[in-house]
């Protein structure tokens, strides 16, 4: 690898396949991602407002469903970011090889 001083010849990494298969699995993943979560929370905030009666349902002493729904929207976040982060060594590795690519 190349000293940091040495500025990378950026369009020959953007035109290597490893880069372009870098954005497209990372930018699938994010979308897919925000797209899950973005259902999940409005499939929540329709049934708080169309369904109250049963999201209003104890199901564990006071406990209600609306409640659970919401600490699950809670949980949902970090689940997502771990998830990323998991993906993010094979977003480094793909990065790592487009680099090296680049550089030959």
């Amino acid at each position: 690898m190349s000293s940091p001083a040495v500025t990378p010849d950026w369009s020959a990494i953007a035109d290597s396949p490893q880069f372009r298969e870098l954005v497209h699995r990372r930018r699938r993943f994010v979308v897919a991602g925000t797209l899950f979560y973005t259902l999940y929370f409005i499939a929540y905030l329709a049934l708080l407002g169309l369904a109250p009666d049963l999201m209003a349902k104890q199901v564990i002493g006071s406990i209600t469903l609306a409640l659970l729904g919401g600490l699950s929207i809670c949980a949902l976040a970090p689940i997502m970011a771990a998830l990323y982060v998991r993906r993010a060594a094979d977003f480094d590795e793909l990065g790592r090889r487009a680099l090296e690519e680049a550089e030959r």
